[in-house]
């Protein structure tokens, strides 16, 4: 079976997380990584028929929509 989407919401939530936890400059564009792995994550569940991980990352999108908004808003 095809895994981009699984793929690329690792790399993206790997990068989101690296982001956030170095804490400089830049940490806040680490939500928009944190975002796209989620999107991914979504697209990747609905495809397995897998609706915890579909669940968990709309959860998510609501956190990162948050992150995002208490930091450039």
């Amino acid at each position: 079976m095809n895994n981009t989407w699984g793929w690329f919401g690792t790399i993206t939530g790997i990068t989101g997380g690296l982001l956030i936890a170095l804490n400089f400059e830049w940490s806040k564009f680490g939500y928009f990584f944190f975002m796209a792995s989620a999107i991914s994550w979504i697209i990747q569940g609905t495809k397995n028929n897998d609706n915890s991980l579909v669940l968990l990352n709309t959860a998510l999108i609501c956190v990162n929509t948050l992150g995002i908004y208490h930091w450039f808003f």
